[in-house]
């Protein structure tokens, strides 16, 4: 290592591991410029300074997939579609462009405590811009900073709100006042989370709340349903005393009782979801192994709605509102392959390194987890700010992860 560049490389890492979650959903004037200037720094850096490579088998596993997936996006578009539209691979591309940002912090690292306040500010931001818009705008959905992005905006608030409980862990376990701090950036981004409306983000919590319980010394099957025992009297509570909240979740159980039974869409949210997940399933059912390809999802609905396969109403919609069902749609079983061995691979990767550094590890576990939940009824890694998020966090953590046990430091 170069011992010159390491301070300039280390200080510019903290600043984008501070400014990227702190901006995500709250300011995207400041957090495109430093995603893209992060990556574009990491490209010139690695081109100049050639990083220390001998990655270990465990970091080949890792990065193999942030390969393979834009391997088989540009496979379909240049070979099989033969009709290259930039906008179709711009998603998967970004896991090729990070790959120079996880080299360039295994390198030179970053100081973790920068992330930690990232996301505590990036929760409370997102709640109190939601405090705003839904309480003095009267705004009925809030979305923050974003561009209406409603979704993605009360994904990335609850996500926020969970990282600060996560991060916060190496302070609260030796003083429980920093509990307090963590809970304050929790429930203030669980209101932005509520305040947006987005029933995605709820599903998730069941599954993120029994990984919580993995901070704790002792983790244990008791504590994880004391923990989800908790979240169901909680979430009941809010319900309760929120008819907003109950106008959001109202609607579920007869969308889903309704199109089970006739095949029609009850209303625009969980009703339109069904249809356009059934359209992708028959899709693949008619092309299981590789797909349709990207960009042929609406043109396949359409002439399901003509055969009457379909409820016309699913033609608002032109993608399957569901990362999952627009792989199985558009690849064929490779497409959850491609998909999901990035998710799994870097759970794996966190997974190996908790011994070392828990709460960063877990941090890890986490987001990919959530954004498998999120993604269950989103097109999560589309919308660009949760996109881009999740890419730089990945290669942030993964790549911290990598530098500290190559220096063998603890944080």
């Amino acid at each position: 290592m170069n011992h010159r560049l390491a301070k300039p490389h280390y200080m510019l890492l903290t600043g984008a591991a501070f400014l990227l979650p702190a901006t995500s959903v709250n300011y995207p004037a400041i957090f495109y410029p430093v995603a893209a200037l992060l990556a574009l720094f990491s490209l010139v850096s690695w081109g100049l300074t050639r990083f220390e490579l001998n990655l270990k088998k465990e970091e080949l596993i890792l990065l193999t997939p942030w390969f393979f997936y834009p391997a088989v996006v540009f496979i379909d578009l240049y070979f099989r579609q033969q009709n290259w539209v930039w906008g179709h691979f711009q998603e998967s591309s970004r896991f090729l462009l990070v790959i120079c940002v996880f080299l360039l912090v295994r390198q030179y690292g970053f100081n973790v405590v920068a992330m930690r306040w990232g996301v505590w500010f990036g929760a409370i931001g997102a709640g109190f811009w939601a405090y705003y818009q839904k309480n003095t705008l009267g705004i009925s959905r809030a979305w923050g900073g974003t561009s209406s992005l409603i979704n993605a905006f009360g994904d990335i608030s609850l996500l926020l709100g969970i990282l600060s409980l996560v991060l916060f862990q190496p302070k609260w376990r030796v003083d429980k006042r920093w509990m307090a701090v963590a809970l304050i950036a929790f429930l203030i981004g669980m209101f932005g989370s509520l305040a947006s409306g987005a029933k995605g983000g709820w599903i998730s919590l069941p599954v993120l709340a029994w990984i919580l319980v993995d901070l704790l010394d002792k983790p244990s099957w008791r504590k994880r349903i004391a923990i989800l025992v908790t979240l169901l009297v909680s979430a009941t509570l809010v319900w309760y005393f929120s008819p907003f909240i109950q106008s959001r979740v109202a609607m579920v159980i007869p969308a889903i009782f309704q199109y089970v039974q006739t095949g029609e869409v009850f209303d625009r949210s969980a009703g339109i979801r069904l249809a356009l997940w059934h359209s992708s399933w028959l899709i693949f059912i008619q092309n299981p192994w590789f797909g349709t390809g990207i960009g042929s999802f609406y043109p396949q609905l359409l002439l399901l709605i003509e055969n009457g396969l379909i409820d016309p109403a699913a033609s608002q919609i032109h993608h399957p509102h569901s990362q999952f069902f627009s792989s199985i749609a558009a690849y064929g079983v490779f497409g959850p392959l491609s998909i999901f061995s990035i998710y799994m691979s870097f759970i794996w990767y966190c997974k190996i390194h908790v011994s070392q550094h828990k709460s960063l590890a877990i941090a890890g576990v986490i987001t990919a987890v959530a954004y498998m939940d999120f993604g269950l009824v989103e097109m999560i890694w589309d919308i660009n700010n949760a996109g881009v998020l999740f890419v730089m966090m990945m290669a942030l953590i993964a790549g911290q992860l990598s530098h500290q046990a190559r220096t063998k430091t603890l944080v």
